[in-house]
This record gives structure tokens, sequence and C-alpha cells, in this order.
């Protein structure tokens, strides 16, 4: 089976850039199922570098912001993800921390779940389900759905060292060179090296002894918090009814929050509630819509603090938030 179907060496692999300055745009592109979150107070950068070989695609993603990304995933690709070293900045997938010698995310029958950090650098590799487990069983790997739905895999240094310099020269290339993968040689060489090297690394994996990443201790805490804020998304929620719903302490649940996020729980769920006016502003007709009709449907009254705090998260005013149309030619034309 080959791995570019329908392969003619007269058409050009696809290879694209793109800035973002609108969150939603930039996770719609990275993930056309999922929904993305700003953590962190600030204007938003998103950077993706993408290249698809009809078959394979390559996806570097960076962000200035701290981010979460959550939705369902396509159940026909697989996708092998890892983190670069360009800082240590905290990812996290589905609770667990992610190193730099992990590969994550490749579970095709879960869903996204990412939390990363400012300044995050992710590098993806995708291709279709049918395909990577047919190289594989011609390979000799048993690399099923079993297999897969661990979803990460931490990995010796040494032993994911040279899959590992193979995501850098990708992404070097993507970054610096892209017109290299214009190329058809190239396009032939990244496929027909990069394959067999992934499954190789994987299969030696699936044959030793398989150890369990364990979540954050609190994790489970988090998620259920979240579940009952959605109801509460049009009225404030406060730290003693959402402990008392969850059954558990205030101290517990403020660990909790601060292992995953990095900030209070109340302070978390305000972000969110805040995400959720940004989206609403940005596809609401300014004609017949105001901000504080939008504010207060997300459970925010005070006028003037309501602003200033906007602004402070996202760096700019809910009316101008308002009045922006999406530039719809900042979106990626093909879906990744």
């Amino acid at each position: 089976m080959s791995l570019i179907s329908n392969h003619d060496s007269h058409i050009q692999p696809l290879v694209i850039a793109r800035q973002f300055d609108d969150i939603d745009t930039c996770a719609k592109v990275i993930n056309p199922f999922g929904t993305a979150n700003q953590l962190t107070p600030g204007h938003f950068v998103g950077n993706v570098n993408f290249a698809d070989f009809r078959g394979l695609k390559f996806i570097h993603i960076t962000s200035n912001q701290a981010v979460t990304l959550r939705g369902p995933k396509s159940p026909n690709d697989v996708t092998f993800a890892t983190m670069l070293p360009a800082n240590q900045t905290q990812v996290l997938s589905h609770g667990c921390p992610i190193k730099t010698q992990d590969i994550f995310g490749f579970d095709p029958t879960g869903e996204t779940n990412i939390i990363t950090g400012k300044d995050s650098h992710i590098v993806i590799a995708r291709l279709n389900l049918r395909v990577f487990q047919s190289f594989a069983e011609q390979m000799g790997y048993n690399l099923g759905l079993n297999f897969l739905r661990q979803n990460l895999i931490r990995f010796h240094p040494s032993s994911l060292r040279h899959l590992r310099a193979y995501y850098q020269q990708i992404t070097q290339i993507l970054i610096g060179e892209p017109s290299l993968l214009m190329q058809p040689q190239m396009q032939s060489l990244i496929v027909e090296d990069f394959l067999p090297l992934l499954i190789n690394t994987l299969g030696k994996s699936a044959q030793g002894n398989q150890h369990r990443i364990k979540t954050f201790r609190r994790y489970s805490i988090v998620k259920k918090a979240e579940e009952i804020a959605q109801s509460y998304s049009d009225r404030p929620l406060t730290l003693k009814q959402l402990c008392d719903e969850l059954g558990t302490s205030s101290s517990a649940l403020c660990y909790s929050f601060q292992d995953i996020f990095g900030i209070s729980p109340i302070a978390y769920l305000k972000i969110q509630r805040f995400n959720g006016v940004r989206r609403t502003l940005r596809d609401a007709d300014p004609q017949i819509t105001t901000v504080m009709q939008v504010a207060h449907k997300w459970g925010f009254c005070s006028t003037g603090h309501f602003c200033r705090d906007y602004k402070q998260m996202f760096g700019e005013l809910p009316s101008e938030t308002l009045q922006v149309i999406p530039n719809k030619s900042c979106e990626l034309a093909y879906p990744i």
C-alpha cells in the first residue's frame, strides 16, 4: 500500500504558513472539530506551519498564550505529536504532563484534550489510520487499537533520538526553507524515511515493558469542577458552591487548579466565561447586539469592571471585538 495515493509527480504538495490573531480560527485549522480557550492575558498570536504530502501531514504549532484545545478527532486519522524543547513550558494531554521524550495524542477513539503553557511548540505528524496499520503489519508490528488507545508513550531519550531529530528537521524546513518541501524528490524522501522510522520506534516500544503514565492526582477533581461550572455559565459561581457540589475542601480544589492551570478555580472559571463572551461577540451582529447584552448573558454585571478585565484578558475592548468581521482570508483553504 502506498502512503501517497494516486501519486503524480506533477502535483505539488501543499505547504502553508499562517499567523492568527484569533484563537478560534487557529484552533479550527488544527482540529476542525475542536474548540480552544485562551488562559493567559494578552493579545493572542498563533502560528501554524503545515505541509501535506497527500497522505502524510506535518503541522508545527506555536502560541504565545497558554491555551486549552478540546474536541473530537477524525476517526479515520491517527496523530503523533511531540513537544519541541524550545523551552520547558508545561503541556498536558488528558491530565498527563508531557515531556520532551513523549509521543502523544494517537488514540483515534478519544478526544483531543490539550493544555499548553505560554510559548509552547508542538509538532504533529498525521496520517490515515488504515495506512498506518497496514504499514505496521508489513513491518511485523501489532500496533492496533489496543496499542493506540494508550495515547501516550514515554521513551528513553536514546530510543526516541532519531525520530525526534526527524521531527526537528521537518520543523526547521517548514519554518526556514518551506520551498524545499515543494520539490517532489524531497517529498518522496520524507515519506519513505519517516513512516518506517515512526513505526519502528513505536513497534520496539510496544514490544518492551510499558509503564502507565499517570495523570495529575487531582485531575479528576478539575474535570468534575468544569462539568459543574458549565451549568453556571450565565451566573456567578462561588468557591463555596463549587466545593459543596464537589464534596471537597477549598484547599484541595485550589491545589488542583494550581497544579493543572497555574491559577485559582474562580480565576479559571472567570476566564472561561470571558472566552465565551468573546466567541459570542465575534459571531454577533453589531447592528442588533450590544456588548452588555452579551456580558449579562455570561453572568457579568458591572460594565466598568467587565470592560477593563476583558481588555486586560484579550488586549482589546469588547466593543472592538463586536465590530470585527472575521478575516476569512486568514483561514487555511485546506483542512488540517
